[in-house]
């Protein structure tokens, strides 16, 4: 049973990924045909083609293997620099919105161009894609955090640590030295509801003042049996990995609350920032992933993973036993905005063949037509984003690197959840 609730937990997270990929290539797809563009291809998926259809003028099919897509579009490039373009290498590297496999334009594709758009149509174009998964993320944010709420930890005693734990008594064999709430006389099942004379509804009201509370005597007033008890608790640093923070020595309940809109869109704001740092630091990750290959050895939980390690992640949580049905379809939801939002911002460094690099060539057509505007030159061609194929063979080595090495991490040492 644990096997098929693994698989179960694989096949989710694939389809959750396929659909993103479908909706990020529609995000394309629909802005490109409604300003005229003739779209010949929408795929979903690499590899042999499992199903296609063809409708009007534009093939639809699913591919084998569900990570990646591509529409293809005729006059990606101009004419006479298609023809220049080393064509099949930069196809294969641009799987995203594509170069049309004509070298010459046909007599019914003109006008039906994308080199031929405005930049202000590119741009909407190219950024509808990655725009698509941004939507996803924030709808999934939503329903997720709006909806069904976050846990956050509240006021009720779970559990009562003896101790302040070390690197050599993280269990606390040794009662010494006494946690602050066990030397206070907290016990499971009191509710705080007040700290340093301020009232307490959730754990957070008291983190608030845990750091200025540090080595004081700190009077607070507890809940037991419908009874309210003045208590003294002194706060104290817990050391672990060499950092320090404040520590009580309390297991709290915790409970779902539902946060507001804003707040949950809010939280991809977050993500968005804390996956863009971790792009920008790719090369590292890469390095330390290479140190981490070794089965068994410690894995950075913030660091990158790959497709691999979303799927594990994604069979352990659906074959956990101690997990109920609703909380694992909220963390494979979860996992999917988080997937959804990585792509968004992936996509968005300003490099081809990604997404950003297309929307950095509208930008700079733009700017350069204001110039020739300005200077009163005719405008002679669109510029020509296949210049930047140096750049793409480079982009998409490291990005081949990167991907095997975060492979092989997360298959010779998985990191568990």
């Amino acid at each position: 049973m644990d096997f098929i609730n693994n698989i179960s937990g694989w096949v989710f997270l694939l389809i959750g990924l396929a659909v993103s990929i479908a909706l990020h290539e529609i995000g394309h797809m629909w802005p490109a045909k409604k300003f005229g563009v003739k779209v010949t291809k929408y795929m979903v998926g690499f590899g042999p083609t499992l199903f296609s259809r063809k409708r009007g003028d534009t093939e639809y099919g699913i591919k084998l293997i569900p990570l990646g897509g591509y529409i293809q579009m005729v006059g990606m490039l101009p004419p006479s620099q298609a023809a220049n373009a080393k064509k099949n290498l930069w196809q294969r590297l641009t799987n995203g919105a594509q170069p049309n496999e004509q070298i010459v334009i046909a007599e019914e594709d003109q006008g039906k161009t994308f080199y031929e758009l405005a930049p202000w149509k590119k741009l909407i174009i190219m950024f509808g894609g990655p725009f698509a998964n941004l939507v996803i993320a924030a709808v999934l944010a939503v329903v997720l955090f709006a909806g069904f709420g976050a846990y956050e930890r509240t006021s009720t005693v779970k559990d009562v640590l003896s101790c302040v734990p070390s690197e050599t008594n993280k269990d606390c064999a040794d009662p010494n030295p006494v946690s602050p709430s066990s030397k206070a006389g907290l016990l499971p099942g009191d509710k705080i509801l007040s700290f340093a004379g301020q009232p307490v509804e959730y754990w957070s009201d008291v983190e608030s003042q845990l750091k200025a509370s540090v080595g004081k005597s700190v009077p607070i007033v507890v809940d037991r049996n419908g009874v309210q008890i003045s208590l003294t608790i002194e706060p104290t640093l817990l050391t672990s990995a060499g950092q320090s923070r404040p520590y009580l020595g309390v297991y709290l309940e915790v409970e779902r609350v539902p946060q507001s809109v804003g707040s949950a869109l809010g939280q991809v704001g977050m993500m968005m920032s804390d996956t863009a740092a971790m792009i920008i630091q790719l090369p590292l990750q890469a390095g330390a992933a290479l140190t981490e290959i070794a089965p068994g050895s410690e894995r950075n939980e913030n660091g990158a993973i790959s497709i691999i390690g979303l799927g594990q992640f994604s069979g352990q949580i659906a074959s956990d036993a101690s997990i109920s049905f609703e909380d694992k379809m909220l963390s494979q939801l979860g996992l999917l905005m988080s997937l959804n939002v990585a792509l968004f911002v992936f996509n968005m460094v300003p490099l081809v063949p990604l997404d950003g690099g297309h929307i950095a060539g509208a930008i700079y057509e733009s700017i350069k037509r204001g110039v020739f505007r300005v200077r009163g030159k005719k405008w002679v061609r669109p510029v020509d984003t296949s210049q930047m194929m140096p750049i793409a063979y480079f982009v998409a080595s490291l990005l081949i690197v990167l991907t095997i090495v975060l492979v092989l991490r997360d298959i010779l040492n998985p990191l568990s959840l």
